[in-house]
Parts: structure tokens; C-alpha cells; sequence
């Protein structure tokens, strides 16, 4: 009996989030250690932070931040069950807001690039992407542990809402 409703009570904890696997490279750079320590809270300005687009290009948290209401960062991976779930929630409270009122950013922590691609090109998400590498080790500046994890930044940069829930982002977003 005990054995049954550990199984039960582990699949639905997959359901719910997945874990993000630890980076290759278990070198980790002093200033990220610092960053982990004080990963960014509600109330406290953004961290910026560089990823790859699908282009290559490095697409920076700060080239967006500011030039709409809100931001959302999705960190996110192709592998990730409650991730893809998120994905057409989100597609749906992005085309119900003007222009200028907000941006999405999604950041895969996928280590597989070509994994990632693939997902992109099944999920069609009309915003910006990005991956982390080596070089670009995002996720740790915002202490993910488990993703799907968001974080809701307004114009000024200020964090202010971390993993909310559809309802609480549909309020934010339409209380003006």
C-alpha cells in the first residue's frame, strides 16, 4: 500500500514540474556562485542575462526589459512535460494583450540543441527564444531548480511576480 501511493505521489509530482538537470560543465564561475546566493526575489531589480537565439545570435534579457509593460521569462526545456503544457497557455495570454503591453522571453534549458529545435519548430511560439550553453549558463542567475519557472518583470525592471499561476498573470495584465 505504501509502495502504491509513493508511485502515485511521485508521477503526480512529474506532472507538475520537472527538475533541470545540472549543466555539463560542473565548473561553476565565482560571480555565478554569488548570483545563485542571491537569486533575484519579488520586489528586486531583474538579472540580466545572455542566451543563443535559434540564429545564433546572443539575445540579451535587457534588449527587452523596458520596451514593453511586462516581460515574461520562460525557462523551459523540449523534454519537459509541464513546460509543453504551459506553452499554449501562454500563446493564448500573449495574443490576448495589445502591443507593447507584453513580451515573452523563453529561455531552454535544454542541453540538446537540436532537441530544442525541433521543439520550437512543433510549438511555433511567436516570441522570443533562447538557449543557454556552457557560455551562457542563464538559469542559475534565477536559481531554477524545476521548470517550468517564470519570472514577471515590469518596465522599470523590477521582479514582480516568480512561477504565478494563469489566473494571477491574467490579473496582473488586465488590471489596467
Amino acid at each position: 500500500m505504501q509502495k502504491r501511493l509513493f508511485i502515485i505521489i511521485a508521477a503526480a509530482l512529474t506532472l507538475v514540474a520537472c527538475h533541470k538537470p545540472a549543466q555539463q560543465d560542473q565548473s561553476v564561475a565565482t560571480d555565478t556562485v554569488e548570483a545563485v546566493v542571491s537569486a533575484p526575489v519579488v520586489g528586486a531589480q531583474y538579472v540580466d542575462f545572455t542566451a543563443v537565439t535559434p540564429a545564433g545570435e546572443e539575445l540579451s534579457l535587457s534588449d527587452l526589459v523596458g520596451k514593453s509593460d511586462y516581460v515574461l521569462v520562460d525557462f523551459w526545456a523540449s523534454w519537459c512535460g509541464p513546460c509543453r503544457r504551459l506553452i499554449p497557455v501562454l500563446k493564448e495570454i500573449h495574443a490576448g494583450q495589445p502591443a507593447g503591453r507584453l513580451q515573452i522571453f523563453s529561455c531552454s534549458v535544454d542541453q540538446e540543441e537540436a532537441a530544442w529545435r525541433q521543439a520550437l519548430e512543433e510549438e511555433q511560439m511567436p516570441w522570443a527564444q533562447a538557449r543557454e550553453d556552457e557560455a551562457h549558463e542563464c538559469s542559475d542567475l534565477y536559481n531554477v531548480e524545476f521548470i517550468p519557472h517564470t519570472v514577471l518583470i515590469d518596465r522599470e525592471g523590477k521582479i514582480i511576480g516568480i512561477n504565478l499561476e494563469e489566473p494571477e498573470i491574467e490579473q496582473i495584465l488586465f488590471a489596467e
